[in-house]
């Protein structure tokens, strides 16, 4: 029997936010795409409550999500605006940036993923060039750009996107070798209903993020919609597993314990750990197969810039391709050197952070003090998270 193949310019291996935002793009440039997603998101109702994973999106990010028409979907679901972030150690040191020292009303947005990728789906469902097809890669022919699924499709392109994530199979498949390594470290999501004295104080606090350091790692306030807010506890591996046997009462209490007074009354609803991983591809381009967001890079999750430096990636990519630019020179090098900068950055402030030195922890609180009178220096800082120039 002779087996049927479906066509595309481009194969987009992983419908997640990444991949979606990366097939919307090349279809409103005018090129065929297939999306592969074996896990689609499940449906949007409004009174579910919050999911775990969400991503801080940065205002660079909103707007290619508004470019591409997906951001009216997700708005229409929910979204958390902030306008400030706070970073302390010692109180003293606390630094708060605000949107406002920059001439911006927010800084960014807290979304869930999956309501990020519900958006984006919708705003597929209205690209006639989009086909998608639930369905997962069992093999790779990256010399060709084909494509075999499980249920037995082949799929034949001119290219093949990889966006399946930090453990790629496109990317092993084609022979992309990486660097990287797990930290000391992991990381648990709390998810909390938060109690307010008054409507006035959850408005401005459901505006404001903050991250306090501690020597076992940092601590930090996600707001979400309404009173809803994500905490993360970065701290030892034994330690998070002791965290996650406990009750939400149990794990309550250990909050307020050990989280600054700013956590305020809430109650527990949900949690999960994780572990901490940098990982970096040493060829974003080989053959017909180009990566994206995670599966070329995974970065500590501190500042949360994981997903928005997938969709730099995005909004790179697609301005090389709609010059038809030399996607090793153009989208390669300065996609590569613009993460692993990131990278850099974020362990620096890692181990700089996550220590009990005696000598560094003055300095550290020093850097902080002045950084809240640092006039432009500050406002560059506010710009760069932003993803602004």
């Amino acid at each position: 029997m002779t087996q049927a193949v479906h066509n595309a310019e481009y194969i987009v291996v992983g419908g997640g936010m990444v991949g979606s935002a990366a097939a919307l793009g090349l279809a409103q440039l005018g090129h065929s795409v297939i999306v592969l997603e074996a896990f689609p998101a499940s449906e949007f109702a409004s009174d579910q409550g919050p999911d775990l994973r969400m991503s801080a999106l940065a205002i660079a990010s909103v707007q290619l999500l508004d470019d591409l028409g997906a951001w009216e979907y997700i708005t229409a679901m929910r979204v958390q605006p902030y306008s400030s972030l706070a970073v302390w150690e010692e109180n003293w040191a606390k630094t708060q940036f605000d949107a406002s020292e920059v001439g911006q009303s927010l800084l960014g947005y807290f979304v869930e993923n999956r309501i990020t990728q519900l958006g984006l789906a919708q705003a597929m469902e209205d690209e006639e060039l989009i086909t998608v097809m639930h369905d997962k890669a069992s093999s790779i022919d990256s010399s060709n750009a084909v494509v075999q699924t499980e249920s037995g499709k082949r799929l034949q392109g001119n290219w093949i996107i990889a966006a399946d994530g930090v453990h790629s199979q496109v990317r092993k498949q084609t022979g992309i070798a990486t660097v990287g390594w797990e930290y000391d470290q992991q990381a648990m999501g709390i998810t909390v209903r938060n109690h307010y004295a008054s409507a006035e104080h959850a408005q401005a606090a459901q505006a404001l993020t903050w991250q306090a350091f501690k020597p076992s790692g940092p601590v930090a306030f996600l707001p979400m919609h309404e009173q809803y807010a994500s905490l993360i506890w970065y701290d030892s591996p034994q330690r998070l597993a002791e965290l996650e046997k406990m009750s939400e009462q149990e794990l309550a209490h250990a909050i307020k314990a050990y989280f600054p007074a700013e956590v305020g009354e809430f109650e527990v609803l949900n949690k999960a750990r994780f572990p901490l991983v940098r990982m970096h591809a040493q060829q974003y381009v080989k053959d017909t197969v180009i990566l994206i967001g995670d599966a070329a890079h995974a970065i500590n999750p501190l500042a949360g810039q994981g997903v928005n430096l997938g969709f730099a990636d995005v909004r790179c990519l697609l301005d090389v391709i709609a010059e038809q630019k030399s996607l090793k020179r153009y989208y390669q090098l300065p996609r590569q050197a613009a993460n692993r900068q990131m990278m850099n950055s974020m362990d620096v402030l890692y181990h700089l952070f996550s220590n009990t030195n005696v000598i560094l922890k003055p300095l550290r609180n020093l850097g902080l003090f002045l950084a809240q009178r640092g006039g432009l220096a500050k406002r560059q800082v506010i710009k760069h998270a932003m993803g602004l120039k």
